[in-house]
């Protein structure tokens, strides 16, 4: 029996355009791949300031088929669900985000545990330009390498830190394995997009990987960057066309001129008082 739950699901997984014969790890870190190629990371919807309902059709018509983005409670909630409905044994678990150096900031990033083969896996496809494409080990210390970058795997029983050891290093996050519920997630996610003073609040974040290449945008600054290549390349954004064009054209995205005039100006706005 097809249900609304098994119709998005496949949806999705059907513009994923994954290979038939995958299966076990190969299967979930193409899906991780193609996900971060495929829907971009975006904090647009955020600081538009609209409440984000997590209700399952209303995330899957945000970012799947409005392809409006999102960020690490839409992403990987999606991709916890696909991955549950091929069959694997996920749970969604918390961490704190330490980019600003502390370790002392609020669980507000989302993340997927992954049991497989009785080892255990992070499967990350909602945090930004620095995400890591495939699934992470964490199972004890230890370093992966993929492409040129590094990323440093420290275990101390249920807390596991994930930091980036090359080319820069960056403290990204420092994940909690104990049991998270679908509420605990709605009140970070809740903070996360609502309260004033919180980062995708007031900043325009947006990004896309995909083989190799990496694209962003930070608030009035795009950036490019292709680690096979060494090519690099940065533009200030100086108006909503511009704006608009650099969504549709490097990171797929459909987003309206109403809520692009909006974000623009919030970003400008602010950008002046900083000043």
């Amino acid at each position: 029996m097809t249900t609304l739950h098994s119709t998005h699901i496949e949806a999705y997984l059907s513009q994923l355009g994954l290979p038939g014969k995958l299966g076990g790890l190969d299967l979930v870190s193409q899906l991780q791949a193609r996900h971060l190629a495929e829907f971009s990371f975006s904090s647009i919807n955020a600081l538009y300031g609209e409440f984000l309902s997590l209700q399952e059709a209303d995330v899957f018509n945000r970012v799947i088929t409005n392809r409006q983005g999102g960020y690490c409670f839409e992403h990987n909630k999606i991709a916890c669900m696909a991955l549950a409905h091929l069959g694997f044994e996920v749970r969604p678990v918390l961490a704190r985000v330490m980019l600003n150096g502390l370790d002392t900031n609020p669980r507000t990033h989302r993340v997927t545990l992954l049991t497989l083969a009785g080892c255990e896996y992070l499967v990350d496809v909602g945090f930004g330009v620095k995400t890591p494409i495939l699934p992470l080990k964490i199972d004890s210390n230890n370093s992966v390498e993929q492409g040129v970058n590094e990323y440093l795997i420290e275990r101390k029983g249920q807390a596991v830190k994930v930091s980036m050891h090359a080319p820069e290093h960056s403290d990204l996050y420092e994940v909690d394995l104990g049991i998270v519920y679908e509420g605990d997630c709605e009140v970070a996610h809740f903070y996360s997009h609502q309260y004033p003073e919180a980062g995708f609040v007031n900043n325009l974040v947006v990004s896309r990987i995909e083989s190799g290449q990496r694209h962003l945008i930070r608030n009035l600054h795009y950036l490019y960057w292709n680690e096979h290549t060494g090519e690099h390349t940065q533009c200030d954004i100086t108006g909503t066309q511009q704006l608009h064009g650099l969504l549709q054209e490097h990171f797929r995205l459909q987003v309206s001129m109403p809520v692009i005039e909006k974000t623009f100006a919030k970003v400008y706005e602010r950008a002046n008082q900083q000043r």
